[in-house]
């Protein structure tokens, strides 16, 4: 397998409103259920373009979970090192507005499980790249951030669900580190996204990319930033957008395309996922990215996405 996938596994439940208002009764326009979770959306993702992954994650034993280990199998993502426990399924429930934005809840469920004791390591020999959410429990996101890195994987963290217990010195295992604006700023302690990465980039992360939404994404190392603008699209969810961004950007890494270009990779990605609904589901495969390419006038680009074996 090309990636190793640590994150969550959940079934998303889409409520489609015109806006939120607190504490009022809304009447949903669509419903909407998916796969979802950041590890499952990622493998999903990845899978979509043609990139071998297996996904280290924990579900239940009911039959919902055995109905979405089938719909992973089928999407082309390595089932054999998911584990159930007596819990329940992880669950979201996201409200969608007419303007894209989301709202979400979750219950972790079978998710917090995942302990450290449950991994098998020799995931180690058999991949390349790792990623990690940090939303699976901090001690075991930490060791395999750690193991990974130190086995010589590319490893690329997505700090969504960053825990107040995890030390930033962690990160210093990581390669690529994939925060939104948001994220950024709540686990660094700032207050401006410049401070931000100078802190995440001191304690020794090789980069940080910031996801920037519908402003795009600029990635930083110690001795350049670049931006990338988004694409001008039609936005009906943003929900998985981000998830298809990781995806993109670790096969432009596997590739060993140079940062531009793996920038631009996962802000289309990421621009062909928020002109659909849902999370999983959401994500392009590879020749939908191709296409949005060369529609754009990235024709080399889009050659390279092609080109070469993992």
């Amino acid at each position: 397998m090309s990636v190793t996938v640590f994150g969550k596994i959940n079934i998303d439940t889409f409520l489609y409103v015109d806006r939120i208002h607190i504490g009022e009764n809304h009447l949903c326009t669509k419903t909407f259920t998916d796969i979802g979770g950041k590890g499952a959306n990622t493998a999903i993702a990845l899978a979509k373009l043609n990139v071998p992954c297996q996904l280290v994650a924990m579900i239940g034993t009911d039959s919902v979970s055995q109905t979405v280990l089938k719909r992973l199998e089928k999407h082309g993502v390595g089932i054999d090192s998911i584990q159930s426990c007596e819990e329940q399924i992880g669950k979201t429930f996201i409200v969608v507005e007419s303007n894209g934005r989301n709202t979400m809840f979750h219950i972790l469920g079978a998710n917090a499980h995942l302990t450290p004791d449950k991994i098998d390591w020799t995931f180690l020999e058999r991949c390349k790249a790792v990623f990690v959410q940090m939303g699976i429990p901090s001690e075991t996101a930490q060791e395999v951030i750690m193991m990974s890195k130190r086995n010589g994987k590319y490893v690329f963290v997505d700090p969504a669900g960053f825990s107040e217990t995890i030390e930033l010195q962690t990160l210093a295992y990581a390669d690529t580190v994939a925060p939104n604006e948001l994220e950024l700023l709540r686990m660094t302690k700032e207050t401006e996204i410049e401070k931000a990465v100078k802190k995440l980039l001191n304690v020794g992360v090789e980069e940080v990319v910031v996801k920037l939404g519908g402003k795009g994404a600029t990635l930083y190392t110690e001795k350049m930033s670049y931006h990338v603008d988004a694409y001008d699209v039609e936005v009906v969810d943003t929900t998985g957008a981000g998830d298809a961004f990781n995806a993109a950007y670790i096969l432009a890494k596997l590739k060993k395309m140079n940062v531009r270009d793996a920038l631009k990779l996962a802000v289309a990605a990421s621009a062909l996922a928020v002109t659909k609904v849902g999370s999983s589901s959401a994500s392009p495969t590879r020749d939908k990215l191709v296409e949005f390419l060369k529609s754009k006038g990235e024709e080399s680009l889009a050659k390279a996405v092609l080109e070469g074996s993992l």
